[in-house]
């Protein structure tokens, strides 16, 4: 349920930045800098957490298995969390991180 929820905050994300960044372009030339910016860098949070998240899980998901009692050690349970929420926080923090970025670029060229 959490991959659901992680395509549509990026098909939301995905749509708010290009309403704003086709409003900046017509009405605020001056933000159109800033909206660019944030959309492209918070897509590439997006690609580069979600990178991460797949590249960090695959050892685990590739040897995962039908047979066998369920177990519920720690790790077991923390892997199962990770697995099943990370796409979300890592998805979230990653376009955040994104658009902070971008933000920061922007305003650090446009002084």
């Amino acid at each position: 349920m959490p991959y659901v929820f992680a395509l549509v905050e990026i098909t939301a994300f995905t749509l708010a930045a290009a309403v704003i960044t086709l409003t900046s372009a017509i009405f605020f030339s001056y933000f159109l800098a800033f909206a660019w910016r944030m959309w492209l860098w918070g897509s590439i949070g997006f690609v580069a957490g979600s990178f991460v998240l797949v590249a960090s899980l695959f050892p685990f998901i590739a040897g995962v298995g039908i047979a066998g009692a369920p177990r519920t050690d720690a790790r077991t349970l923390a892997l199962t969390g990770l697995i099943l929420y990370g796409p979300l926080l890592i998805t979230t923090l990653g376009i955040a991180l994104g658009c902070l970025y971008g933000w920061r670029r922007a305003r650090w060229l446009g002084s």
